[in-house]
């Protein structure tokens, strides 16, 4: 069911262009092309290096690239988007999209867009734990760089 991610690509962009935007337009840009890059690098390495797990059908797929490109991306603005400033606030914020990340990815996996060969949906959690976490900072980064 090659759809699903794609569906939920378009909700997520609807998203995005309808949310009352915390985030300045650098900040967003910036963001996409990082998380876009590090979904990519990190799919690259683990998919057909390691061979952890395939998306999509079997070998280079460009459409399967186009979602690596943006869903991951999408999720990054509208997580930085709405996150909380104060790290009391931040804690269930962050557990809750840590679940919802879990989530989004056993769904890719029931509609047979990710198998998994070698890899497991906690490794995911870990992973998404570290990548939420490096989104805040790299937020924090990018404004305490405008400021000095």
């Amino acid at each position: 069911m090659m759809w699903f991610p794609y569906l939920y690509l378009l909700l997520t962009l609807i998203i995005i262009l309808f949310m009352p935007k915390r985030l300045t337009k650098v900040e967003i840009y910036v963001t996409w092309f990082v998380v876009a890059l590090i979904n990519l690098s990190s799919d690259l390495i683990l998919s057909f290096v390691f061979h952890m797990y395939e998306l999509g059908p079997k070998g280079v797929q460009l459409s399967v690239h186009f979602i690596e490109l943006t869903l991951g991306a999408t999720h990054g603005i509208i997580y930085l988007n709405f996150m909380p400033q104060h790290f009391k606030s931040y804690i269930p914020y962050f557990c809750a999209w840590l679940f919802y990340s879990v989530l989004l990815e056993f769904l890719l996996l029931y509609f047979e867009f990710l198998t998994y060969s070698g890899w497991h949906l906690w490794y995911s959690g870990i992973y998404y734990a570290f990548a939420l976490l490096y989104t805040r900072w790299h937020l924090t980064f990018i404004r305490s760089e405008k400021q000095g």
